[in-house]
């Protein structure tokens, strides 16, 4: 029997961990206690924090694994890279990983490697700000360099917002540097390539649906993008550079770009799968399933992925469930929500339990997932269902 090291166990790696025993293989997984749903499913649960790449590199060691891999999150990229690297695994290598986790490292290699991106300044501290931002304008985006889920990312509209978004960054940032660029204006899209050995062998272009200003989170995906063959070439071409410059190989690749008159910028790009459902979308999308490819990958399991893809090409929408404010959830109706064999609900969340009004991807209580006609018309459906969801939340009462 195979054994898989998985990192994280929370509702992003649950299928993940659900594909890897269906396929038969052992499941490490690798997270700290708390309330993660796979823990109680894992075949072995390790009480580790994923970035304490010495510990779980012994742990490593210790269950002789013969794969790791994670979805959804970047923190613990860097620690895949320096297990793969150690025990001659698949999947990106250390320096390589901890490029695309690291926004300041990724964007000086888009910068020196050409890479299409917006201008960049890194920062440490509050004092410096002033001198280092220079000639960049407003709006200006705010980003902790090495953080995961659209934590301590901001939009700032001026000097008084730069500094105090700048502060909430930096809280969260385990480097401790912020990344200070210029908004690129535009139309926000995602993708997702799969990278064998060093080559991008498929480009998954995606619909982004965000917050509003000054969060800018993710909460959905859709499929398919409306855009000319001509614009998905550059897209890919754009990627393919990226991929190159940061030195990610043997992965899923998530990628964040800006289209600004149909000409891609890079945002960013990590080494690991994206979340809010994309690995649902694209295998609704494509008539396989990416769970079970990520396994393939860093099993080093050989696979035609030509063959893999179905006829499907379903359109279809993700949209995460959410809550406008924090307390105990008393009470959730979907009374009013006709569901089919078009429509998922999935709810992550049982009465009782504590929620945090949405402003990252961890706060959600769940996803909805339509297939439809067309992504549009799928988007539509998933809000139109969220807005019937009524959820009951008390706040919950402070005492000293």
């Amino acid at each position: 029997m195979k054994t898989v090291m998985i990192l994280g166990g929370g509702v992003y790696q649950l299928p993940l961990i659900k594909k890897a025993q269906e396929l038969g293989y052992r499941t490490v997984v690798v997270t700290p206690s708390g309330p993660y749903p796979g823990i109680s499913i894992a075949d072995v649960h390790v009480d580790l924090d994923t970035t304490n790449i010495k510990a779980v590199l012994d742990v490593a060691r210790r269950f002789e694994i013969d794969g790791v891999v994670t979805c959804g999150t970047d923190v613990a990229v860097p620690t895949i890279g320096k297990i793969a690297e150690e025990l001659g695994l698949k999947g990106t290598k250390y320096d390589a990983a901890l490029r695309s986790m690291d926004k300041t490292l990724m964007k000086k290699a888009f910068l020196e490697k050409g890479v299409p991106s917006a201008k960049f300044v890194c920062v440490d501290t509050l004092n410096d700000i002033d001198r280092h931002i220079g000639s960049l304008k407003y709006p200006l985006m705010v980003k902790a360099s090495d953080s995961s889920g659209s934590r301590g990312v901001f939009k700032a509209e001026n000097f008084k917002e730069l500094k105090s978004f700048f502060v909430d960054s930096k809280a969260v940032s385990r480097n401790g540097k912020v990344v200070i660029e210029e908004f690129v204006e535009g139309v926000e899209i995602g993708a997702q390539a799969v990278v064998i050995g060093k080559e991008v062998v498929k480009v998954y272009v995606h619909n982004d649906t965000v917050t509003p200003p000054p969060n800018n989170a993710p909460i959905g995906h859709s499929m398919p993008v409306d855009l000319s063959d001509d614009v998905l070439a550059e897209i890919e071409g754009v990627i393919v550079l990226a991929v190159a410059a940061l030195g990610i190989e043997d992965a899923i690749a998530n990628v964040d770009l800006m289209l600004v008159d149909n000409k891609p910028y890079m945002l960013e790009i990590g080494a690991r799968m994206g979340a809010t459902c994309l690995p649902e979308n694209i295998s609704i999308y494509e008539g396989y399933d990416v769970y079970e490819m990520l396994l393939d990958m860093a099993l080093g399991q050989d696979f035609d992925l030509e063959n893999k893809i179905g006829e499907a090409k379903q359109p279809n929408a993700a949209l995460l469930i959410r809550s406008d404010k924090s307390g105990v959830l008393k009470s959730i109706s979907l009374a009013d929500v006709n569901l089919s064999e078009n429509i998922q609900l999935v709810l992550d969340v049982d009465v009782g339990a504590k929620v945090n009004e949405f402003r990252v991807g961890p706060d959600r209580l769940g996803h909805i997932l339509v297939k439809a006609d067309s992504a549009k018309e799928a988007e539509d459906l998933a809000e139109e269902i969220h807005q019937k969801i009524v959820l009951n939340v008390e706040p919950v009462m402070e005492f000293d």
